[in-house]
C-alpha cells in the first residue's frame, strides 16, 4: 500500500480536525453546557444569575475548528495547477486570516473577558456575550464566517478531478454562499440568529461542513487504499 504524499496527508488530517471541531464545539459542547444551562436572553441580571464557566466550553472547542479550517484552506491550494488558481490562494489566505482574527477574537472574549466581567461589569458582559443575540460577539462571528465563505469559494476550483472531488467543489461553493448570506443578513440585525431561521441555518451549515470534510476523508483514504 503506497503512502499518501505530504499534501494529501495534510488534507486528510485537516478534514479530521475540522470534523472534530464541528462535533466538539457543536452537539457535544452544547450538551455539556446543559449541566448549567443559560436560559433564553432576558437581560444581564438573568444572565449573571445563571452564568457558569462550563458555558464557555463550546468556544474552547471552537479553536479546534479554527485550526482545522486554516490548515484545510492553506493545504488545499497545493492542488492548484494553474497560475490563476495560485493567485486565488493569496486572496483566500487573506480572507482566512480575517476569519481567524475575528472569530478567534470572539472566542477569546467569550472564554476570558466575559467571565471576568460577568460579576464586576455585567452590562459590558451583556454587550459581549453570545448569550445575548444583540451582542458584539455575534457580529464578529457572522462576519468572520462570511470571510471564511469567501475563502471556500476561492479554493473550490482546485477540487476538480473525479466525481467526489467535483462534489466537494460544489459544496464548498454552497458553503461560501451560505456564509456570505449569513453575514449580509446580520447587517439587518442579529436577533434572527437565535430564532428558528438562525437555528435551522446553523444545523444546515454544520451538516454541510461534516459532509464536505467526510468526503475529503473518504477521497484520500480511498486514494491510499487504491495505491
Amino acid at each position: 500500500m503506497k503512502e499518501l504524499n505530504a499534501n494529501q496527508k495534510l488534507l486528510l488530517v485537516s478534514a479530521i480536525i475540522t470534523i472534530a471541531g464541528i462535533i466538539l464545539s457543536g452537539p457535544i459542547g452544547i450538551l455539556i453546557t446543559q449541566i448549567k444551562p443559560q436560559p433564553a436572553w432576558q437581560g444581564e441580571y438573568i444572565f449573571v444569575a445563571n452564568y457558569h464557566y462550563v458555558q464557555t466550553l463550546p468556544y474552547v472547542f471552537g479553536f479546534i475548528l479554527l485550526f482545522g479550517f486554516t490548515l484545510f484552506i492553506s493545504t488545499s491550494f497545493r492542488l492548484a495547477s494553474s497560475g490563476q488558481q495560485k493567485v486565488f490562494r493569496i486572496a483566500a489566505n487573506i480572507f482566512t486570516s480575517a476569519y481567524v482574527v475575528m472569530v478567534g477574537l470572539n472566542y477569546a472574549l467569550q472564554i476570558a473577558l466575559v467571565p471576568a466581567l460577568t460579576f464586576k461589569q455585567p452590562s459590558w458582559a451583556a454587550f459581549l456575550t453570545m448569550a445575548n443575540p444583540r451582542s458584539l460577539g455575534w457580529i464578529l462571528e457572522m462576519f468572520g464566517y462570511g470571510f471564511l465563505g469567501a475563502a471556500t469559494i476561492l479554493i473550490a476550483p482546485v477540487f476538480r478531478k473525479g466525481t467526489r472531488m467535483k462534489l466537494i467543489r460544489y459544496l464548498l461553493t454552497a458553503n461560501g454562499v451560505i456564509c456570505i448570506l449569513g453575514a449580509a443578513a446580520t447587517t439587518l440585525g442579529t436577533t434572527w440568529i437565535m430564532e428558528w431561521p438562525g437555528i435551522v441555518s446553523v444545523v444546515v451549515w454544520n451538516i454541510l461542513i461534516l459532509v464536505i470534510m467526510s468526503l475529503v476523508v473518504i477521497e484520500f483514504w480511498q486514494v491510499k487504499a487504491n495505491n
